[in-house]
């Protein structure tokens, strides 16, 4: 039964109006008159954690909470600090997300990937839930313009890269923000123990200072050890948190070490197994890896696999991703930037072609594989020099002290900082050019940029997605004129777009806004966005543009030094840090017992057991080891679709004859498999 107006109700509500509507996940006009069932009033009377499964399945679609998250959430309602520890897919963004939108005011989200933060506010836009962002891809126009309508209370959630919160504009609309949450995400970055240490993380807590006592605050991570957790804990002032972890174990992940000299063999073998199993990833490390072992998957194995990297253009990483995520494309061939923030849930197999350096970021790109509970496969590659150059690399990614001080003057000079002067916004910064006006390596060139940064020295974003940058060159006036006057009705809604997108702030320089969210407002293919503005730069001279590619934004931090003055213990505490990680790696791979006990343990969980499905402790059970499982296992899944000859399960894996003759015979003995008129079958799905 449906019952008039929500006001006229109110009497039955210990909270406004306009908050039964927002605690009831609706996405209405309060101006209009709405009306309630039965049902929704009886909901307002009951406990928080009722209405927030009210909302779990109004807003997100979702019958329950995941194992974990109620806890996580009632504890937020509750107003406590609390820690999250989840492992990658378990769902950590709604432990904030939800909580944000049923309690008073605003919630900061603290998020160190600028492609993250704006997927997560997409995803809360299309659920009706008011959000935004602010980070160094904005113009400080855009940014105060933000702010201000943080200010006057039009959003629930604002994401935030951590550095923005040491400028003085955020310090100073800070106090008269409504603040009454602040969520961590990606936390492990606050520890030099952390496998992506990021210095601007510990500045967190004392950028919050002034509104500490009004405000709780949640950290989350997937990969955190026992002493990650410890300096998350100290570092955020969390005396007694709600800890709330969900373990590192993946019971249907089964972890596996190839060792071998001939990687490029055992990558095909792996995925010709795989292949039927469902999509997979592989990780080639780099660029060149990515492209040629793409190739050869196509074109050996006939399974379609692409490359996905940095050097691809942003709008076919795009079509990749997207491709890839609706399974469209079996086979994506990536560098470990592919991945994150990607929710697939049928991903089957992982395979590493080139070793990570640190237990996190392996546990979190091979954890990729698998999230809907079913059975996967994360398989790592392995050659014995894999070590000896990781340790290399990792030693030779932190420059001399002569080298950092010349590439910081380098890149001071092609900012035309000279010293004492400070910047006012980050800048765009080109690796080659840097490069040559050092007269370093880009290698070096971009290690001394990473080291600067973990020094505090600067602040440097990685610009994941392409920019354009529009100066109109003609008054605003003259502009609207073209508008209304404009025959061609497309160019007339192609250039009011712009001037809406861009605003006021293009009519003074050169104003940059993502490529791809242009695209959408404009509503036309990427080719069609730079043809019209070709036309109206140079036929119409209305504007002036640029497109950018992905490019580093960089900023001195307080003004051009004029020496570093930097110790060698600073200059090599995070390098014997990232050294020892990579021993637990060289441990997890050299290990002869349980590799998921070694993953579980690393990271603190005790009285672990043996997970039983692992290649080592499948060790005593079979002969012969191949991706995922043995090659016994492999047979066992074919057999178990019906029938086949030799020569087929030849043909299926790829194998030599005596390979599958060894298999079948064990599997006779055994009792598993039976022959009939030259086709084996699997004991229980005889034919």
């Amino acid at each position: 039964m449906i019952i008039s107006s929500v006001k006229k109700y109110k009497k039955y509500f210990t909270v406004s109006p306009k908050k039964v509507v927002e605690l009831l996940g609706y996405n209405l006009d309060f101006s209009a008159d709405h009306s309630l069932s039965e049902q929704d009033l009886w909901l307002m009377n009951k406990s928080k954690m009722e209405k927030a499964r009210h909302i779990l399945k109004n807003r997100w679609g979702y019958p329950a909470f995941r194992e974990g998250q109620e806890e996580a959430v009632n504890a937020v309602l509750e107003r406590k600090n609390t820690l999250v520890l989840f492992p990658t897919g378990g769902g950590k963004s709604l432990c904030y997300q939800l909580p944000a939108i049923m309690l008073d005011g605003m919630t900061v989200v603290i998020s160190p990937l600028v492609a993250l933060m704006q997927d997560q506010v997409q995803q809360l836009r299309e659920r009706g839930i008011a959000a935004t962002f602010i980070n160094s891809t904005l113009s400080t126009w855009e940014i105060e313009q933000r702010l201000a309508n943080a200010r006057n209370g039009m959003y629930k959630l604002l994401y935030c890269a951590p550095e923005r919160l040491q400028s003085p504009l955020w310090q100073a609309e800070l106090p008269k923000l409504d603040l009454s949450f602040i969520a961590v995400d990606e936390a492990h970055c606050i520890s030099e123990w952390g496998h992506d240490f990021r210095p601007s993380y510990r500045e967190i807590r004392p950028a919050f200072e002034s509104v500490d006592g009004s405000v709780s605050w949640i950290a989350l991570t997937a990969t955190a050890t026992p002493e990650v957790r410890a300096d998350i804990q100290d570092n955020l002032g969390f005396e007694d948190p709600v800890i709330v972890s969900k373990g590192f174990e993946r019971p249907n992940l089964k972890w596996w070490v190839t060792a071998t000299p001939k990687k490029d063999k055992k990558l095909l073998e792996a995925v010709s197994q795989a292949g039927e199993r469902g999509s997979g990833l592989v990780y080639g490390g780099t660029r060149r890896n990515c492209e040629r072992l793409a190739r050869e998957i196509s074109n050996r194995l006939e399974l379609k696999a692409e490359a996905y990297h940095a050097g691809i253009e942003a709008e076919e990483r795009q079509r990749i991703q997207q491709q890839w995520v609706d399974g469209e494309l079996p086979l994506v061939v990536a560098t470990s930037a592919f991945g994150m923030g990607i929710d697939k849930a049928d991903c089957r197999y992982v395979i590493h072609y080139v070793m990570p350096y640190t237990l996190e970021a392996y546990y979190q790109q091979a954890g990729r594989a698998g999230r809907d509970g079913v059975e996967s496969f994360p398989l790592l590659l392995f050659k014995s020099s894999d070590l000896i150059t990781a340790e290399q690399r990792i030693k030779d990614s932190y420059p001399e002290k002569k080298q950092l001080q010349h590439l910081y003057d380098a890149l001071c000079d092609s900012l035309d900082l000279a010293v004492g002067a400070e910047m006012e916004k980050m800048q765009q910064v080109s690796l080659d050019a840097l490069a040559t006006r050092s007269g370093f390596s880009k290698r070096i060139s971009r290690s001394a940029l990473n080291v600067l940064s973990h020094l505090s020295i600067i602040q440097l974003v990685e610009r994941i997605n392409p920019q354009i940058g529009i100066h109109f060159v003609a008054s605003r006036d003259y502009i609207r004129t073209v508008i209304t006057e404009a025959k061609n009705q497309r160019k007339a809604i192609f250039l009011d777009t712009l001037l809406r997108q861009f605003g006021g702030e293009a009519f003074g320089e050169m104003k940059f806004i993502d490529f791809d969210y242009l695209q959408q407002k404009l509503n036309v293919s990427p080719n069609a966005v730079k043809k019209g503005l070709q036309i109206l730069q140079d036929h119409e001279q209305l504007l002036q543009f640029e497109v950018t590619g992905a490019l580093p934004l960089v900023k001195i931090v307080d003004g051009r030094r004029s020496s570093l003055g930097l110790s060698k213990a600073e200059l090599e505490r995070h390098r014997n840090t990232l050294l020892k990680k990579l021993d637990y790696m060289r441990g997890y791979i050299q290990t002869e017992h349980c590799r998921e006990v070694y993953i579980r343990q690393y990271f603190g969980e005790e009285a672990v057991k043996p997970c039983g499905h692992c290649d080592n402790c499948l060790k005593g059970q079979t002969s012969d080891y191949h991706f995922g499982n043995s090659d016994l296992l492999s047979i066992r899944q074919a057999l178990e679709k019906g029938g086949k000859t030799v020569a087929q399960l030849c043909r299926q894996f790829g194998w030599r004859r005596e390979r599958v003759k060894k298999s079948l015979s064990h599997l006779i003995r055994e009792e598993k498999v039976v022959e009939r008129s030259e086709k084996y079958f699997w004991r229980d799905h005889q034919m």
